[in-house]
């Protein structure tokens, strides 16, 4: 069951949008095809993910298994991710061989798993804390970081006290691969802007692609009120002068990213950043959070009449279904987190209408 357009614009137009993110840094393609298999059981209407050739052909070989499970399901958009200058979504932790001391201090602050230990006497990784009770790696045992598991959520840096650990800015994507994506199987692209907005309409104008949704990504903790408004005023235009004004689109408000997978609640601060541009969403610009959502944000965006069109929820729920052993059991926690947001949502939204 192909998901059309009708269909996700009018969840977005009944504020019921959700789209699941496995990481626009993230670059290891089993981990992407687990995630986008859980995440279309869940029923995501966009998954986003980086953009490179194999994320989205381990994309869409995921997708095509669950559907395959369960005709009934309805096939998410494949959203690649890609940025204008530099941006908190597109680095990753370089680790200083020289500096570490495998202390294993960071290893259970990783929700990627991205540092592992693995046990020579059973050839099996670990990071379970029966380990990390000795003040350093047992001497049959070898530490390693996976760097292509990383998605940037900085949680390890408190950890390490030897400086052996810092985060390295780059570019996820070449401009002119963006067609090569679409063939691929990419139907949906989110632009992460940065504070320089010429960059952006010079980027956006030369975009020969033309994508069938386009998101926005604005704020990620390097915007303040004022900025915010004037990016998205220049994305309207933008998108306007281009494809004139019946184009919908999504801005995407982000707070603190990646920060979902903390124990802190931190999703009040991409709330706080949409209640200063929510005026300017209509009927083709639609309102969406990210940046340390979880499944009690929409309804808790709505208690502060904040009505937003959508969520993007990525690091609390790739956490959440890491947490479960079981394949059958990860779908389910999947299933249950956009569940919940959606009746949280749909339900606060029956007693405002009263």
């Amino acid at each position: 069951m192909l998901r059309t357009k009708t269909c996700y614009i009018k969840r977005l137009e009944e504020n019921q949008f959700h789209k699941l993110i496995i990481g626009a840094a993230l670059k290891d393609y089993q981990t992407i095809e687990d995630y986008a298999y859980y995440f279309t059981h869940a029923g995501a209407d966009v998954i986003d993910i980086s953009a490179f050739p194999h994320s989205v052909i381990s994309a869409r070989k995921a997708i095509e298994e669950a559907i395959k499970e369960n005709p009934n399901l309805a096939e998410p958009l494949i959203m690649v991710s890609v940025n204008i200058g530099k941006d908190p979504h597109f680095r990753r932790i370089e680790l200083n061989e020289e500096n570490c001391t495998e202390c294993l201090a960071c290893v259970p602050t990783c929700p990627s798993d991205a540092f592992v230990i693995l046990s020579e006497a059973s050839g099996s990784q670990d990071r379970t804390d029966e380990i990390l009770t000795s003040p350093a790696a047992p001497q049959d045992d070898k530490f390693f970081y996976k760097p292509d598991l990383c998605f940037g959520c900085g949680l390890c840096l408190p950890s390490c006290q030897f400086e052996a650990l810092k985060f390295k800015n780059w570019s996820a994507f070449e401009p002119n691969s963006l067609q090569e994506l679409q063939e691929l199987g990419a139907s949906a692209i989110e632009i992460h802007l940065n504070n320089d907005l010429e960059a952006f309409k010079t980027f956006y104008f030369n975009m020969e692609t033309e994508f069938e949704l386009e998101s926005f990504c604005i704020g990620s903790a390097q915007m303040n009120e004022l900025e915010l408004r004037e990016a998205t005023l220049t994305i309207i235009d933008t998108v306007e002068t281009k494809h004139g004004s019946q184009k919908p689109f999504i801005i995407q408000v982000d707070g603190r990213p990646m920060s979902g997978a903390s124990k802190n609640s931190t999703d009040q601060n991409c709330i706080d950043a949409a209640k200063s541009i929510i005026d300017l969403q209509s009927e083709q610009v639609f309102i969406q959070l990210a940046g340390g959502v979880t499944e009690n944000t929409f309804q808790k965006a709505f208690e502060q009449g904040l009505k937003v069109n959508g969520v993007a929820i990525g690091s609390y729920a790739r956490k959440q279904i890491s947490n479960r052993n079981s394949k059958d059991d990860r779908i389910k926690e999947a299933i249950n987190i956009v569940q919940n947001s959606s009746n949280q949502r749909e339900h606060l939204g029956q007693m405002i209408k009263l």
